[in-house]
């Protein structure tokens, strides 16, 4: 199956990006995250939807790169192994053929946002995550409020309890870095999602 058969130009999707830098995962807490006036915010790999039906996605993986964290990719590496986590949550690994850039992750999504998406609600939304290069320190920008950076030690945790606060990351070794002149309260609960919650699965099935 091509990626094309299954996300064709007009399906609403939006793409992520699996990010390394200095041993740690980068993940991004966006703008909007933190106006919920809510005590959890959700954290998950930078990125965005589709600005139109031409847009390819690989177009759009670097485009928000660069939006989000600055030129600081390089490039797309194609993933060793594709796969599926349906909107049900199950994770299956998938067989894509003829598709120079594999994305590691294609997430299906039944209740989104509409906001830019190209879709009805009642629409399915796939998120298409690859695997990117940095070739420096990726920063905080625009709608982005905050990166956070874990280790697969501090995913781990969240297969412990579900209330993991930033101040609790940040004690266990975890790095916060707020875009210039935006203050966050270390108190607020940190909520994998996406791409975060992909990973924080994987690495809990690596240590059954």
């Amino acid at each position: 199956m091509k990626l094309a058969d299954l996300i064709k130009p007009e399906t609403a999707a939006g793409t992520a990006l699996f990010l390394n830098w200095e041993g740690y995962h980068v993940f991004s807490i966006p703008q909007r995250e933190l106006s919920q006036e809510s005590d959890r915010v959700r954290f998950f790999g930078v990125g965005g939807k589709r600005q139109d039906s031409a847009e390819s996605l690989v177009t759009c993986a670097l485009r928000e790169g660069q939006e989000e964290i600055g030129a600081v990719i390089s490039h797309l590496e194609a993933a060793a192994q594709t796969y599926f986590l349906s909107a049900e949550g199950s994770i299956q690994p998938i067989e894509l053929t003829h598709d120079d850039i594999l994305p590691r992750l294609i997430l299906e999504k039944r209740i989104h946002s509409t906001y830019g998406s190209m879709a009805h609600q009642d629409l399915p939304y796939y998120l298409v995550a690859f695997d990117a290069h940095l070739t420096g320190k990726p920063t905080p920008q625009n709608e982005i409020a905050a990166l956070l950076y874990l280790q697969d030690p501090h995913l781990s945790l969240f297969h412990q309890r579900p209330d993991w606060t930033i101040a609790d990351m940040v004690q266990q070794g975890a790095r916060l870095e707020a875009q210039a002149g935006r203050s966050i309260d270390a108190s607020i609960v940190l909520v994998p999602h996406g791409t975060a919650k992909f990973l924080v699965q994987q690495v809990g099935d690596r240590s059954h």
